[in-house]
């Protein structure tokens, strides 16, 4: 299905350690002109797109969210998602507002299970228990049927989580979640070249096979990871298709170009467009030269973040063409 990213602008209420926004200015933190917005709704539609996705920023503070569901539910989109830190959404009545409008999935960010470290990554004290209540209003409304397409977790794997997915995949199993994406930190801005937020993958690959180890067992969540390179992901996984089609984050995605509205000096750069797959693969990512001869390269393996090299360098990436391929000749 073909699908649409509005990024509306970068006003947040939230204060993110690791935002891939950076350190937005207050003049970037000013929402898209409003006439751009809708024509591009309408256009996009006209397009062919019949999936829409509204971010941000924080799409739930925009003050026109409901008029722009409403919109893209009245030209014909028949899936529309919001991406959100959730805050808004510990408000019931708001939640069925939006869902009233055309709202048919949301993916809400959290990136821990516990208050302490949510707080502090988020910069905003409460907003963990406000994401919790909105969790609980979510569920609710998934299983009386208002979400048909669902809503899922989107979790950021970092320094201060990565030891702690299965326990995170348990407590959110626990609230009635069922669908929960781990994404891998983009090293940039505030934790460009950090170890502390910024794991190696000697860590993150040991605790990516306890998650779906447990998830196995006993969770049976729709668990997915992205931007890991396939060769640092358990060979457990590399050399099973089920596993690799079930728990591989990019072979879930929809083919999404973006539409990224922000304020700039020059006002014909306000609007950005872009195919969000490309620009992970020629902007943000590099592959080491250990991959030149890997068959995956650039087809199914998107590479790693570029600021990862950055900071571990290559060594992790020898010998690994060679796991790849005795993987999945088997």
């Amino acid at each position: 299905m073909q699908n649409v990213d509005i990024n509306l602008g970068w006003a947040c209420n939230n204060n993110c350690l690791f935002c891939s926004n950076g350190q937005a200015t207050s003049a970037q933190r000013k929402w898209g002109d409003e006439n751009e917005i809708r024509s591009e709704i309408v256009a996009r539609r006209t397009q062919g797109a019949l999936s829409i996705g509204f971010l941000g920023g924080e799409p739930t503070i925009y003050p026109k969210i409901l008029e722009m569901v409403a919109l893209a539910k009245k030209e014909g989109y028949n899936r529309i998602s919001i991406c959100t830190n959730g805050r808004k959404l510990s408000k019931a009545d708001f939640l069925q507002d939006l869902i009233d409008a055309g709202l048919t999935r949301v993916a809400l960010s959290i990136h821990s299970h516990t208050a302490t470290l949510e707080d502090r990554i988020t910069g905003r004290k409460g907003s963990f228990s406000q994401k919790m209540m909105a969790i609980s209003n979510l569920v609710k409304v998934r299983d009386q049927g208002f979400l048909p397409d669902g809503f899922s977790l989107n979790v950021v794997m970092h320094g201060k989580n990565i030891k702690d997915l299965v326990e995170f995949s348990r407590y959110m199993a626990g609230k009635g979640v069922n669908d929960i994406r781990f994404n891998l930190i983009r090293p940039a801005y505030k934790v460009l070249k950090s170890r502390v937020w910024v794991p190696a993958f000697k860590t993150v690959t040991p605790n990516i096979m306890s998650a779906m180890t447990e998830n196995e067992a006993r969770l049976s969540l729709t668990m997915t990871f992205a931007d890991v390179p396939l060769c640092k992901l358990p060979w457990q996984v590399l050399a099973n298709p089920h596993l690799m089609e079930r728990y591989i984050g990019e072979n879930w995605d929809l083919a999404t170009e973006v539409t990224q509205h922000r304020p700039a000096q020059d006002p014909d750069q306000s609007t950005n467009r872009f195919n969000w797959k490309v620009q992970r693969q020629e902007k943000l990512k590099s592959f080491p030269e250990t991959c030149e001869t890997c068959p995956l390269m650039g087809k199914e393996c998107e590479g790693v973040w570029s600021g990862y090299l950055d900071v571990y360098g290559n060594s992790e990436f020898a010998g690994s063409s060679a796991m790849v391929q005795a993987c999945i000749m088997k």
